[in-house]
């Protein structure tokens, strides 16, 4: 039944592999978050090693347990008496045979007190429990990619589309210039300068279409979906506006890092393990007590037999091992060294990720309401420089200029969005909560 199991899950998975799912026309983050937790090889890479943790915690597992094994054997035999050291009267050449020789007992075994062995199950206990929280960690960084991607692309759209809009006020502005040109109260100078100003647009409008297409491209490979630009993204969720929250005290946040972040539990978790190693290492010098029966049936044929059985008992104390128990303390309680080593880095960069994060929305939300109020001015200046020109107080200059400032500021505002997305997006990984905040 496990295997038959194990060959369906295979085969989903292979099928998977060959078949990836497809992208919906309008794509939402919270689509998009589903199916890269659903597809992602960073995910798979993660879950696999937890695999082997679980497998190894089995392992060592094992020994605790009472072991029960079935044997059982038919043969036919000689046996040379004078090889075993027997010399029986009247047998030259000490050959006998040949007979039957039959046994089949059940076999049990049970180590009752093997310290070392309790605490290395203890060891990979922890390790398991680290591997585990690898995998909470692998969902965490495989959210912020899609998320991070995700704005990529409402930012190449919103830039192509922004583009458009200032290619048609461009349109607009050379249709008036020629209409003022053929009532002669324009020169065609200023025709000439409008038409540059649609065309200079055209270019970056194209070029921003082609960068619209790329990052789908690039969200649709980190999705491991089927590769295509042939969909939408509109998800304004994906600037998380409702992670302002957690900047609001800098010493919480960072405290809700430390108790959440999975990568920083996973390596406390290592720590512990390695802690538990060293402890079981040094218990391979205290006695261990074994228990060994068993009960079966022996003779010359399964017709033929009778039931026998034994019960032993074993103490097995170290007392000279060369050194190698020593070497083994030395070489975990490295590891255990290096193990705090990790946690401490990590502590830093997990204090510094929150920090930074959270400087990043605060100078994100400045940029934001600082390029809002410029291009409102730019909106203003436009309108007032086509009155102008359309009184004819002055040509075309003004309003071309005015339209290159809007297309500065609007290029300035989209960036200070997607800045402070991202920056949004890297305070949920800082403190452990981008999946809970951005999967709804």
């Amino acid at each position: 039944m496990r295997r038959l199991t194990l060959l369906i899950v295979l085969a989903s998975t292979f099928a998977a592999a060959q078949n990836p799912p497809e992208i919906p026309p309008q794509l939402t983050l919270s689509q998009a978050l589903n199916m890269a937790l659903t597809n992602s090889t960073v995910l798979r890479e993660a879950q696999a090693r937890f695999d082997q943790a679980s497998g190894k915690y089995l392992e060592y597992r094992s020994p605790l347990i009472p072991q029960l094994n079935i044997r059982a054997h038919q043969s036919h035999l000689t046996i040379n008496l004078l090889g075993l050291g027997l010399s029986i009267p009247g047998v030259t050449t000490g050959i006998i045979g040949p007979f039957a020789s039959m046994d089949a007992r059940a076999i049990l075994t049970w180590d009752l007190l093997n310290i070392s062995n309790f605490r290395s199950w203890d060891s990979y206990r922890s390790r398991k429990d680290s591997s585990r929280s690898f995998v909470d960690d692998a969902r965490e960084v495989v959210t912020l990619n899609v998320v991070s991607a995700y704005l990529e692309a409402l930012s190449a759209k919103a830039s192509r589309d922004t583009l458009s809009e200032q290619k048609k006020l461009a349109d607009d502005l050379y249709q008036l210039t020629r209409d003022r040109v053929t009532q002669g109260v324009a020169a065609e100078l200023d025709a000439n300068r409008a038409m540059q100003q649609v065309n200079t647009l055209e270019q970056k409008r194209q070029e921003a279409e082609q960068d619209y297409v790329a990052a789908k491209l690039n969200l649709a490979n980190i999705l491991q979906a089927h590769v295509t630009s042939n969909f939408e993204v509109a998800d304004e969720a994906a600037y998380g506006s409702a992670v302002d929250q957690a900047t609001s005290d800098r010493d919480t946040a960072v405290k809700t890092a430390l108790a959440s972040r999975p990568d920083y539990r996973a390596l406390e978790q290592d720590v512990k393990a390695a802690e538990l190693e060293v402890r079981s290492i040094k218990s391979t010098r205290l006695p261990s007590v074994k228990l060994t029966a068993t009960d079966g049936q022996s003779g010359s044929t399964p017709v033929h037999n009778g039931n026998t059985y034994s019960v032993a008992g074993s103490i097995e104390f170290p007392i000279f091992t060369g050194g190698n128990i020593r070497g083994q303390i030395q070489d975990a309680e490295g590891a255990l060294r290096e193990a705090r080593t990790a946690l401490d880095k990590n502590r830093s960069q997990v204090e510094t990720d929150v920090l930074t994060a959270i400087s990043g929305v605060e100078w994100g939300l400045k940029e934001v309401e600082t390029s809002a109020g410029n291009v409102t001015l730019s909106r203003q200046e436009v309108d007032l420089a086509r009155q102008r020109f359309t009184q004819g107080i002055t040509d075309n200059t003004e309003v071309v200029n005015a339209q290159d400032r809007l297309a500065q500021g609007d290029n300035a505002s989209i960036r200070a969005r997607y800045t402070l997305g991202l920056a949004r997006a890297n305070v949920a990984r800082a403190i452990g909560a981008a999946e809970k905040t951005y999967r709804k």
